[in-house]
């Protein structure tokens, strides 16, 4: 601004230039000649002015300065600065240039742009006080959208400053951006305490929070003071919150169950509420003595039953069923454990077969019950020459070996003289340097020690092939003493725990005899029809089982699955009747499971009588025709001496339960995505049909497009869904497999449910 001597000249100018325009024409001054005039005075320096936007005004910066004091004023004590210059007409720039002489007053502030005011800084506190006694509470961010203001202006300058004045409320001390009446505090700890006392069962935080509506910082700083009947789990949205009533009940529950059964499950545990039943057992029933099994925890009491009773079966020479004494929630793996611990002390003294305890002189009187027939059986073994034949095959597996061990010294003495000649350099310390390094080559000795205890492996394992007595033929021994006592379904367990037995006695009975007679192995090739005959009557009884299974779909899909049951247990049938076959014919068969070209070159290399029989078998497997099937069976069973035995019911459910279980277990242990959707489907079918069904992976959408009508809609759309996937995932590219493998294996658990919950619903 300029000095005050040139203000009073440039006032006297304007009273000339005034008066000029007031004079007549001749005087006047016109437009032009005033605006080189200012032009002037501003290019000396004598004149400080603020041009309008329009070039047709001028302004000092003391009028300007008056004019956004004014302004502001009007609008409330707060105005931006871009309507600053708009009302004005006055450049932005020009605005902000004269800003800071404002801005030397106290009450006046620049915030984003905005010129305010402590008047309207007092104003907004009184609404804001105004709305938070209406709301009972306030955050500062919904303040900040409101007033356009910065959070930290409206904290710092408002709500703080003015707390306890203007404002009447209280500041949240964990969360200083909210605040809070001691009104809605009262009734915030009111409806919290009330959701308590109305709560019977343990609940999420998250539900009791959403049905307050209450933030849940709020409702954890307000916990503590409201002194609940119960307690939190955590601190956590996810946690829980358990009524003491519900607590208290499951004390009460969990004691009094325990004192009628001396037993608690782990499983009822964990449906009363309970993550961790183990640690709740020991601190509820800290002074009992108690066992923790996988399924539960037993006590004392039943312990010193089970003792009680087994020293009762020891001393009247009898069997005990544990099970019976036991709680029928213990698993297998339980009863097996509780009974290795209880017949340490008498393990020579019991054997136990399903968990069935039977003392020592109980299998003694079996045994002796069959050591007639076995005396027979291994007379007629000795005499049908079999023993002979598996001594002769013993004798000459041994010569073969210390023929292989007498050259395999002789190349060493050759090697070792050929060194010993030649030696490195031609010259006598070289000899002795390789006759040296001969001599370190001693544990030859440990070689022929190995070469001898493979020998006698080997021995045995012949030994333990050649089987006199079967479990067939115990099982028929023993059968009626057993069913006599109600203990038919241990004969086969027992059978086979008395054969390994019998089958010594009778190898020791044998070989006595075999001293003094010498006859041919006409019997090891009836063992081996026996057990041809045995195997084929196990695949041919399962491809009847199958057979069920896949007449349940249409007819005209029928035909896919006996194609595929055909070429697999059907290819089967007839390599077990060419490895019979080429048995008996003397023709060296290498492999247990022959492949297509090799059944081929078996079947022309045997006489007309297996050739002609076994040409019609392998050509059925190509026909889909289970009938043609059969009828070509039974002329191969004919010609090879075999029979078809009569087909039990009862055993038929036992197979397909086994199956089932078996399938279940391996999709338990599967982590394919591929093979764990194949097993899955085979198992809902069979749980859902009791029947087995045979079918390949192409056929795994046929399978549950059939399934859909027996399945939940929404078990039938998580396998579809998942079946889908895994077609995806098969036909796509190699990058993209990677993630679909990914999403298939997070499915995998739910798939695994979806086979169990299918066997509870069914």
């Amino acid at each position: 601004m300029a000095p005050s001597t040139d203000w009073d000249e440039i006032k006297r100018l304007a009273a000339d230039f005034q008066k000029a325009q007031l004079s007549s024409t001749s005087q006047r001054l016109s437009e032009r000649n005033c605006i080189e005039i200012v032009a002037k005075l501003l290019e000396l320096k004598l004149l400080d002015v603020i041009f309008t936007t329009d070039g047709k005004e001028y302004l000092t910066p003391q009028q300007l300065v008056k004019e956004i004091k004014d302004e502001l004023y009007i609008r409330g004590g707060r105005v931006n600065t871009v309507d600053l210059a708009r009302e004005s007409s006055v450049d932005l720039n020009q605005i902000n240039l004269n800003l800071s002489e404002i801005l030397k007053e106290k009450d006046i502030r620049l915030i984003s742009g905005y010129l305010i005011s402590d008047s309207y800084v007092e104003k907004i506190a009184r609404e804001i006080n105004e709305k938070l006694q209406l709301q009972g509470q306030l955050s500062v961010d919904e303040l900040t959208l409101q007033y356009s203001l910065p959070a930290n202006f409206l904290l710092d300058n408002v709500l703080e400053k003015y707390l306890g004045k203007l404002i009447i409320g209280k500041q949240d001390p964990s969360e200083p951006r909210t605040f809070y009446t001691e009104e809605y505090i009262t009734r915030t700890k009111s409806k919290i305490k009330g959701a308590f006392m109305g709560l019977l069962k343990p609940t999420q935080i998250s539900i009791i929070v959403g049905h307050c509506n209450v933030a849940e910082r709020l409702f954890m700083s307000l916990f503590d003071q409201i002194n609940a009947p119960g307690v939190l789990t955590g601190r956590t949205a996810s946690a829980l919150y358990v009524p003491s009533c519900y607590t208290k009940s499951q004390n009460e529950w969990v004691i009094s169950f325990w004192k009628q059964n001396n037993y608690l499950e782990y499983d009822a545990l964990h449906r009363l509420g309970l993550s961790d039943p183990k640690g709740y057992i020991k601190k509820v029933l800290h002074s009992e003595d108690l066992t923790f099994l996988s399924s539960c925890v037993i006590g004392s009491h039943i312990q010193q039953q089970v003792e009680v009773a087994l020293e009762e079966c020891i001393a009247s020479k009898t069997y005990l069923d544990v099970v019976s004494l036991l709680p029928s929630v213990l698993s297998e793996r339980d009863i097996e454990n509780v009974l290795d611990t209880l017949l340490k002390n008498n393990a020579k003294s019991t054997v136990v077969f399903d968990n069935t305890v039977f003392s020592h002189h109980f299998i003694e009187n079996l045994k002796q019950h069959c050591m007639a027939i076995t005396k027979s059986k291994a007379e007629a073994v000795v005499k049908s020459g079999k023993y002979q034949q598996f001594y002769l095959e013993k004798q000459i597996a041994r010569s073969e070996q210390l023929q292989t061990q007498t050259d395999h010294k002789t190349e060493k003495r050759e090697e070792r003289r050929r060194k010993a000649t030649s030696g490195k350099g031609g010259g006598g310390t070289q000899g002795r340097e390789t006759k040296t390094k001969a001599v370190k080559k001693h544990p030859r000795g440990k070689q022929v020690v190995h070469d001898s205890d493979s020998e006698e492996e080997v021995s045995k394992k012949a030994q333990a092939q050649l089987e006199i007595i079967s479990v067939e033929d115990v099982e028929n021994l023993i059968k009626g003493n057993l069913e006599s006592e109600g203990l038919e379904d241990l004969v086969q367990q027992i059978a086979e725990y008395l054969q390994s037995s019998l089958n010594d006695t009778a190898l020791a009975i044998a070989k006595d005899m075999a001293e003094k007679l010498l006859q041919n192995a006409s019997q090891s090739k009836k063992q081996t029809h026996s057990s041809a005959q045995d195997r084929v009557n196990v695949l041919v009884n399962d491809i009847k089982l199958y057979e069920k299974g896949l007449k349940v779909f249409p007819a005209d899909q029928q035909p896919a699955y006996i194609k595929y049951l055909l070429k697999t247990f059907g290819s089967d049938v007839l390599g077990e009747f060419c490895k019979y076959a080429a048995n008996q014919c003397n023709i060296s068969v290498q492999v247990d499971v022959l492949s297509p070209e090799q059944r081929n070159k078996i079947i022309n290399d045997l006489p007309e009588e297996y050739m002609k029989p076994f040409r019609a078998l392998n050509a059925t497997l190509s026909e889909q025709n289970l009938d043609l099937f059969y009828q070509a069976v039974d002329v191969c069973l004919s010609e090879c001496g075999m029979i078809l035995k009569k087909v039990n019911k009862k055993e038929d459910k036992h197979l397909i339960l086994n199956h089932r279980e078996k399938l279940i277990s391996e999709l338990e242990n599967c982590d394919d995505p591929a093979l764990v959707l194949h097993l899955a489907v085979l198992a809902i079918f069979t749980m859902l049909h009791q029947n087995m069904l045979h079918a390949s992976g192409r056929q795994v959408p046929s399978i549950i497009g059939y399934l859909k009508a027996q399945l939940k809609d929404e078990d039938y759309v998580k396998l579809q869904h998942y079946q889908e996937s895994v077609t995806k995932f098969l036909v796509a590219r190699e990058e993209d497999k990677i993630a679909l493998e990914e999403a298939l294996k997070d499915e995998l658990p739910a798939i695994k449910n979806l086979v169990s919950e299918v066997k509870k619903y069914k």
